[in-house]
C-alpha cells in the first residue's frame, strides 16, 4: 500500500514533522525577541514575551519629594505625588518596606513613623502627611505591588541607536560585512563557471586540489594568512579583513 500513487510512506511524514518542528525552533525565539524589542524594559524584566499582550504584574518602588516640598493644608504638612509618574497601572498593594511591598490594602491610612500618615490610591497618587515639620533631606520611600497595561514603545530602538559610537560602529559593520560576503561569492561564480564550462591546461588538477582541500580545517589557514597579510602590510586595513 505504501507504493500506492497519492500515499506517502511514514518516512516522508516523519521527515516533514521534523522539519517542521526545527522550524518552529528557529522562529519562535527569534519572534520573542522581536516583540520583546518593543516592549518597555521595565515590563521584560517581569513577565516573558508571550504575556505581552496581557497586563503584567510588577513591584513598583518609588521616593517621594524631600519633606522641603511639603504645603501646609488643613493644618497639616503635606506632600502629594503619583508612584507611576504620570503613566497606568493600578495598585494592588502598598508598603514602606522593600521586604513587605504589599502589607497594606490601597485607600488605607498608614502610620509611617513619627506621626507620618501616609495614604495610596489605586491610581497610585499618594499622600504623605505629618501635623509637624517632617525633617530629613530626602524623601519616604514607597513600595507597591502594582497591575500595568501591556505596554508597546520604541524607546529602546532610540536608545540604542543614540548611544554614542553606534554611527561608527554601524558604517564599520557594514564596510566589513557586505564586501566580505560579496567578494568571495563572485570569485567562487567566476571560478565555478570556468572550471565546469571552459576548457584549459590543468583544469583537471585545480578541481582534484580543491575537492582536496575542502577536508583541511579554514583554522589551519588563518596564521599563515595572518602572516601573509602582515608582511605585504595590510594586516591591519580592510583590504585585509575583505
Amino acid at each position: 500500500m505504501e507504493n500506492i500513487v497519492g500515499t506517502k510512506s511514514r518516512l516522508v511524514w516523519a521527515v516533514n514533522l521534523c522539519a517542521l518542528v526545527l522550524v518552529l525552533l528557529w522562529t519562535f525565539p527569534t519572534f520573542g525577541l522581536l516583540v520583546s524589542s518593543f516592549r518597555d524594559r521595565d515590563q521584560i524584566s517581569a513577565s516573558g514575551w508571550w504575556q505581552a499582550m496581557f497586563p503584567s504584574e510588577a513591584s513598583v518602588q518609588y521616593r517621594a519629594p524631600g519633606p522641603d516640598t511639603a504645603t501646609l493644608i488643613d493644618g497639616l504638612y503635606t506632600i502629594e505625588g503619583n508612584i507611576f509618574e504620570g503613566g497606568a497601572g493600578q495598585v494592588q498593594a502598598f508598603g514602606t518596606s522593600i521586604r513587605e511591598p504589599g502589607a497594606h490594602e490601597v485607600g488605607t491610612s498608614v502610620d509611617a513613623g513619627d506621626g507620618i500618615t501616609l495614604t495610596v490610591a489605586q491610581d497610585g497618587t499618594f499622600k504623605i502627611t505629618s501635623p509637624t515639620a517632617m525633617a530629613g533631606a530626602r524623601g519616604m520611600r514607597i513600595f507597591a505591588q502594582s497591575v500595568t497595561p501591556a505596554k508597546f514603545t520604541v524607546s529602546n530602538y532610540g536608545r540604542v541607536l543614540g548611544a554614542e559610537g553606534i554611527g561608527r560602529a554601524f558604517l564599520n559593520t557594514m564596510t566589513v560585512s557586505i564586501p566580505a560576503t560579496v567578494i568571495p561569492i563572485l570569485v567562487a561564480a567566476f571560478a565555478a563557471y570556468a572550471l565546469a564550462w571552459m576548457e584549459f591546461p590543468g583544469r583537471a588538477l585545480i578541481i582534484a586540489g580543491v575537492v582536496g582541500l575542502l577536508v583541511v580545517p579554514l583554522q589551519l589557514a588563518l596564521i599563515p594568512l595572518l602572516k601573509l597579510h602582515n608582511e605585504i602590510g595590510i594586516g591591519k586595513s580592510y583590504m585585509g579583513i575583505w
